[in-house]
């Protein structure tokens, strides 16, 4: 059984269909890639499964294993480091809203165990000598590990990566990749990503689905990607 099944997926906006009979199927452990130009509906797409799932409310789907993280990096900025972490684990907190008024021994017990799961977290990041840091005031890069770090601390089994490679140079770019393998590895995860830098999707993904103009044109492994003339007219224009 396939670990999401998206069957059919139309989303209109007023007479607008952004996207018409989309279909993705995610076995355990796949990083699939889903490209296309600007308004192609991929933002749509993800859009859809991480905030509109048979009418669930964005916790229940977390709490069903799915995390996601945005093109534009939404951090609590004004926060510190450790407490965006805290934050995302908050609901797998033991204790209720009586022993935390009381803190209560099962409050102090349940705070410790967030700290120290923040920090092995933080550590996995690179991060740990910023948790007490305001969040807003980290560089770009560090930002981004803490968006991804965040989205772990739910402990997902799918994450979802909106432009991870945004504002990236090359060398930042080949850390990204060598980041989205480890962390496939290191928490057995399922990856779907949305990126424009197509050395990045071509590199790090093992499958991949282009849209364009709301519909799929074409799936498959990226050097079919690659040679498909669909795909090479969407990007290039005809008689590129």
């Amino acid at each position: 059984m396939a670990l999401l099944d998206v069957q059919h997926l139309t989303q209109f906006f007023g007479g607008l269909r952004a996207v018409s009979d989309f279909n993705i199927q995610l076995e355990q452990g796949e990083i699939v890639g889903l490209i296309g130009t600007n308004g192609a509906g991929k933002t749509t797409v993800f859009n859809v499964i991480t905030q509109n799932i048979v009418g669930r409310k964005t916790y229940q789907i977390t709490q069903a294993g799915i995390a996601r993280t945005f093109q534009n990096i939404r951090l609590f900025s004004k926060s510190s480091v450790i407490d965006n972490i805290k934050i995302a684990y908050h609901f797998r907190m033991s204790y209720g809203n009586t022993d935390a008024f009381l803190h209560t021994r099962k409050y102090w017990q349940g705070e410790q165990l967030v700290d120290d799961y923040a920090i092995d977290l933080l550590r996995l990041f690179h991060l740990e000598g910023h948790a007490e840091d305001v969040s807003g005031s980290l560089p770009y890069g560090a930002q981004r590990r803490l968006e991804i770090a965040r989205a772990l601390a739910t402990k997902p089994k799918l994450l979802i990566l909106d432009e991870p490679a945004a504002g990236m140079n090359p060398a930042e770019a080949d850390e990204l990749m060598e980041m989205i393998h480890w962390l496939r590895d290191k928490f057995d995860l399922t990856i779907l990503l949305i990126e424009h830098q197509m050395r990045v999707v071509m590199g790090v993904c093992e499958r991949i689905k282009v849209m364009d103009f709301g519909e799929t044109i074409c799936e498959g492994v990226p050097e079919y990607i690659r040679n498909d003339p669909r795909v090479c007219e969407a990007y290039l224009g005809k008689g590129a």
